[in-house]
């Protein structure tokens, strides 16, 4: 499939890297389909890219590079079900990353995406705990390609 994005143009992707979030996500709960794409100058980050509405983008992270002591996300039954999780499926788990002018880059670390690897099927999930921020600082000891991870989420 071709998704055209704002950023790079036209980029074909391959249907496993589709996915299907039914509930949309925070703010953006009308768009459900999205591209899940990978660019070799932006690693660290993936980007999430709507099918639906090209100009809405987002970039993705693990978790784990901004958390040192770990990261862990607890699912719902209801979760469960929503993402249709199996014995032996697999979860990948994303946060968002914001770049912030003053703050530099950070990351959603309480509403993460987690994505079925079977089905493609994704949703963001709300998280609590102590030490979980909206906007938790990329470690320091990281050397990260800021410039790589803008914007966050665009509308046109």
């Amino acid at each position: 499939m071709n998704v055209r994005t704002r950023e790079w143009g036209t980029l074909e992707v391959g249907e496993e890297r589709l996915v299907h979030c039914p509930e949309g996500l925070l703010g953006f709960e009308e768009l459900r389909r999205f591209a899940l794409v990978e660019i070799e100058d932006c690693r660290p980050f993936v980007w999430l890219v709507s099918i639906e509405d090209p100009e809405v983008s987002f970039p993705l992270a693990d978790p784990r590079f901004f958390q040192e002591d770990g990261y862990g996300v607890h699912l719902s039954p209801t979760d469960e079900q929503r993402l249709d999780l199996r014995a032996g499926d697999s979860v990948a788990v994303f946060v968002v990353v914001t770049i912030d002018p003053h703050r530099g880059a950070t990351a959603n670390m309480r509403g993460p995406i987690v994505l079925n690897t079977r089905t493609r099927l994704a949703r963001q999930v709300i998280t609590y705990g102590a030490g979980l921020t909206l906007r938790q600082p990329i470690r320091s000891n990281q050397e990260t390609p800021i410039r790589a991870a803008q914007p966050a989420a665009t509308r046109a």
